[in-house]
């Protein structure tokens, strides 16, 4: 029966397989959540609006005009109901299969089953719809035959030479998966396990650590407190451990299979063995050497630019409380980590500098690499722009070159492609919610702001998960967003997550060219992933 099932997918190209797959997850995971969470009292933020007298002061505290005006501002009340709405329930289901981190009401109240829900979510949001289902088939088909539609769209998904490398990628996305989210449950629990229990809020500490190993990992940002990660801005064990995860979820599987084999071959003092293993034995799903090049290099340069900023802009910031000087740098350093896609936060977003905040804008649109758990429109995306740019200054007609490597054009098209219709899609969503929510963006207001907006919607984009919030709130700044700005914030998050190319690909009219060959690529070019 399942055989039959997986043979129905000749109908679907991959970018089709993929699209609705998340979609239909995304759905059962919304109508999951309104079911665990429908029994328990919520009480959700709303936002109105009061008119405000003003009385501009000069520096003696002296009337700076004769009459006072008025202004109108943002306050919020707080409205209690009987469990979450759907749109809420579907909101925080799309966050976590699309591991961003947004939070439309408190995570922290869920139940445990409401909580498992989330858990299994990212888990199949970080490998990926197809290539969990994948696994599914492969398990309880015990194999399917070499020549089945299903292979052929996990081929195209993964962007492998042939259908052996599925099951080799598979292989080793679960080996990886298993190894670093059990060695982060592990080091996390027994550092808890003899730690205070407030660190937790009372929250088992095993189960604390199992959570936030898999969404640390698959780079989800969804914590089981409703201040995050703040109770351990003082624990440089949680922060290393979760940014070394971070980071590793964050270069992606290709790199990974490729840095795997080169260590081991260095440990082994036989070179010679890791270059026929990256060779013959997954040469097909293995990372280019320019991909790994650029993403090595990308990664600690994004890491090192966004600590040093934070570091430098945030050093006298009062709002975030008294901290020694290593807390300043484990703080700075662990927000560069989490900014680019993660989403976790040991301090509050909304008491940093516009230059901090601007900032972690650039880095969330960045984001980390392709086919991994990271988000943003990619380091290698970024990196094939600024050769293209250069390029320019080059003899016409020649390839792309970065790190002394010849890229291939179809990365470099990808890549123009790829921004280009980022920036569009941001833009119109931007427009869209500042026009809904129109009546509380008429005069600057620190609970209700442009930047505010613009921030969250690269979050979502990104699929990162940081959001300024609001004063006195426990959730992301689209809890106090009307419904509608709430399914735009969710079409973001799907965005995000799928990749405007993606979505493109799924487009009917794309049918027609599906077998169409493609170009002479430039010789000797190297292949680079993009999105």
């Amino acid at each position: 029966m399942f055989r039959k099932l997986f043979d129905q997918l000749n109908l679907l190209t991959a970018a089709e397989a993929t699209v609705i797959s998340f979609l239909l997850a995304s759905l059962i995971g919304g109508v999951a959540l309104y079911a665990t969470e429908h029994g328990r009292a919520v009480n959700e933020p709303m936002p109105a609006m009061r008119s405000v007298q003003v009385t501009p002061l000069d520096d003696r505290g002296r009337p700076l005009l004769d009459e006072a005006y008025r202004e109108n501002h943002t306050y919020l009340y707080t409205q209690t109901r009987q469990g979450i709405t759907f749109v809420d329930a579907l909101f925080t289901a799309v966050s976590a299969l699309c591991v961003t981190g947004l939070t439309s009401t408190d995570f922290s109240q869920f139940t445990l089953a409401g909580q498992l829900v989330v858990m299994l979510l990212i888990q199949m949001g970080g490998l990926g719809i197809i290539l969990f289902t994948s696994i599914f088939a492969l398990v309880i088909t015990r194999g399917l035959s070499e020549h089945t539609a299903f292979k052929k769209i996990m081929k195209d998904i993964l962007d492998t030479r042939d259908h052996d490398d599925v099951r080799n990628m598979i292989r080793h996305v679960l080996q990886y998966t298993l190894v670093i989210e059990l060695g982060g449950f592990l080091i996390m629990g027994v550092r808890l396990a003899s730690a205070d229990a407030a660190l937790t809020d009372g929250v088992n500490p095993w189960w604390w650590a199992l959570f936030h190993s898999i969404s640390a990992f698959n780079n989800a940002g969804f914590g089981l407190l409703n201040t995050n990660l703040a109770n351990f801005l003082h624990d440089p064990v949680i922060n290393l451990v979760i940014a070394a995860q971070i980071i590793l979820g964050g270069l992606g599987y290709p790199v990974l299979i490729f840095l795997h084999y080169w260590v081991r071959g260095r440990f082994r003092r036989r070179p010679d063995a890791v270059q026929r293993a990256l060779h013959h034995d997954v040469d097909g799903v293995v990372a280019s050497n320019v991909q790994v090049r650029v993403a090595l290099v990308g990664t600690m340069f994004l890491i090192i630019f966004g600590w040093v900023v934070t570091g430098l802009v945030e050093w006298d910031n009062t709002g975030l409380g008294p901290l020694s000087a290593g807390d300043k740098v484990l703080m700075s350093f662990f927000q560069s980590v989490s900014t680019r896609t993660a989403g976790f936060n040991t301090v509050d977003i909304g008491t940093l500098h516009l230059t901090t905040l601007f900032c972690y804008i650039l880095l969330m649109f960045i984001g980390a690499n392709p086919a991994g758990t990271a988000g943003g429109i990619k380091i290698p995306t970024v990196a094939v722009l600024y050769g293209y740019i250069k390029d320019w200054f080059r003899k016409p007609g020649e390839a792309v070159v970065l790190l002394n490597k010849r890229v291939s054009k179809f990365a470099v098209s990808h890549a123009v492609r790829l921004f280009f219709f980022s920036v569009i899609f941001i833009a119109a969503i931007t427009t869209a919610i500042t026009f809904v929510e129109k009546n509380y963006l008429i005069t600057p207001d620190p609970t209700f702001n442009s930047l505010k907006v613009v921030f969250e919607i690269v979050s979502a984009f990104g699929t990162v998960g940081l959001s300024m919030g609001f004063k006195g709130g426990v959730t992301s700044f689209s809890a106090i967003l009307t419904p509608f700005s709430k399914l735009l914030i969710i079409l973001t998050m799907l965005f995000g997550r799928l990749g405007p190319l993606t979505i493109l690909a799924s487009l009917p009219w794309k049918r027609r060219y599906t077998d169409h060959p493609l170009s002479e690529d430039y010789p000797g070019a190297e292949k680079i992933q993009i999105g």
